[in-house]
């Protein structure tokens, strides 16, 4: 006999309940994620970091700002012993000590002029050796105006158009830098004698000479202001790319190029007021002894060349020969620094005779100078350049890794799995 259940067709009898889901709430979309299947376990999703360029290192300019401090000390030095001797020196030439200082300010004007012109061309890294070759040309060449601010205006123009032809060699046509400015120097001195064809006739009188400390000053700040200009970072990052560009390695970027034209010019102008102010105002040797017979306005034993006298200086001051590091006081230090060193050596050199030994041996001082100054513009060179940054260290493949050795023995009970092979010859089961 078969029991047939009742049927339950009331609902109120139905004891099932009916679970009530509520659907969770949207994740809002993200700009740039495509809508998909979103990962409960994954965490935040990070936003996209943009590269930051590591930091070019800069030049540690303290050793610079050290050795100009010692400079300090021994042109105050120098100077003291000139004050001490001021009456052998200056007593029986000129009224007073003032004046003695602004005759000697008014001879190493071009001196100085001279000094930026060269060191300008080397913090740019573009060794322009037409540059003393201007300097020398414009105190050799007849003038061919008789109003000399009107001659010193052609002047000025022949300066801006031999930069301009020394940058085209490098820049356009890839000339090392030495080459073009011996080739426009070569060039310049050949101009000289071609000068003489324009000269003319007409008689002219040369301007009365000023107080020298005025144009002495006026270049001594400008060489502070471009020595504080030349500090800057950006502007010897400059220097690194004209330096790149005149040894063919870099790009022609238009502010490398820039740069070199600007700089090149600037220095040109410079060496061309160096040898204009020795023409414009008669500077040049003395008849008879005079303590303005020193460096190039001086004669045999004593004489030095413009161009040695101010290489020597630019390289005392700390300039590079490798170009973008120099100083900002040094060129001034060291040229009132040589000048009271040459004034004393030649009253020392008057007061022993001419066939004393310290005459012999004056060139041979004058060369020492030069090769000391070498050696001091390759210490603050290699000294000055940037810190090696060290390689990042993260720890991950520094430490020492040790081979695994597997335990052999291991006590009982030490929870290690030591898994039993079967063996070959034992009997299946």
């Amino acid at each position: 006999m078969t029991y047939v259940p009742p049927e339950r067709d009331e609902p109120s009898l139905d004891q099932t309940r009916q679970l009530e889901i509520t659907p969770p709430p949207p994740i809002p979309s993200q700009p740039g994620l495509d809508a998909g299947p979103v990962d409960p376990f994954a965490g935040q999703v990070l936003a996209p970091v943009e590269p930051v360029e590591p930091k070019e290192p800069r030049d540690r300019v303290v050793f610079q700002f050290v050795w100009e401090a010692i400079l300090l000390l021994l042109t105050l030095n120098a100077l003291f012993l000139v004050y001490r001797r001021r009456d052998d020196l200056f007593g029986d030439e000129f009224d007073g000590l003032v004046d003695a200082l602004g005759a000697h300010a008014l001879y190493l004007t071009p001196i100085l002029l001279a000094a930026l012109a060269i060191g300008l061309s080397l913090r740019l890294g573009a060794v322009n050796l037409a540059v003393p070759a201007l300097a020398f040309a414009v105190t050799a060449a007849v003038p061919f105006e008789t109003d000399v601010w009107l001659y010193m205006g052609y002047v000025a123009g022949a300066a801006a158009v031999a930069g301009l032809l020394y940058v085209l060699l490098v820049a356009a046509f890839r000339v090392p830098a030495w080459f073009a400015g011996l080739a426009v120097g070569a060039a310049v001195l050949a101009a000289v004698p071609a000068s003489f064809e324009f000269a003319t006739p007409d008689p002219y009188t040369l301007p009365g000479q000023p107080n020298g400390l005025y144009l002495l000053g006026g270049a001594a700040v400008l060489a502070v202001a471009g020595g504080f200009i030349g500090l800057a970072p950006g502007m010897r990052d400059g220097f690194s790319a004209v330096k790149r560009l005149a040894d063919g390695e870099g790009e022609r970027s238009a502010s490398s190029v820039f740069l070199l034209l600007g700089g090149t010019v600037l220095s040109m102008l410079l060496a061309a007021g160096s040898g204009y102010l020795v023409y414009m105002y008669g500077l040049g040797p003395i008849e008879g002894q005079s303590s303005l017979n020193f460096g190039p306005y001086g004669t045999y034993p004593t004489a030095i060349e413009l161009q040695l006298i101010a290489f020597a200086v630019v390289l005392l001051a700390g300039t590079s020969l490798w170009g973008r590091r120099g100083g900002v006081f040094g060129v001034v230090f060291a040229l009132v620094a040589v000048w009271a060193g040459l004034v004393l050596w030649g009253q020392i050199v008057f007061d022993a005779g001419v066939n004393s030994w310290q005459a012999s041996y004056s060139q041979a001082i004058d060369a020492g100078i030069l090769l000391v100054a070498l050696f001091i513009s390759f210490a603050l060179d290699r000294l000055g350049r940037p810190k090696e940054a060290p390689e990042p260290d993260d720890g991950v493949y520094t430490q020492e890794m040790t081979p695994f050795e597997p335990h052999t023995g291991a006590p009982e009970g030490t929870g290690l799995f030591e898994p039993t092979l079967p063996d070959a010859t034992a009997q299946q089961r």
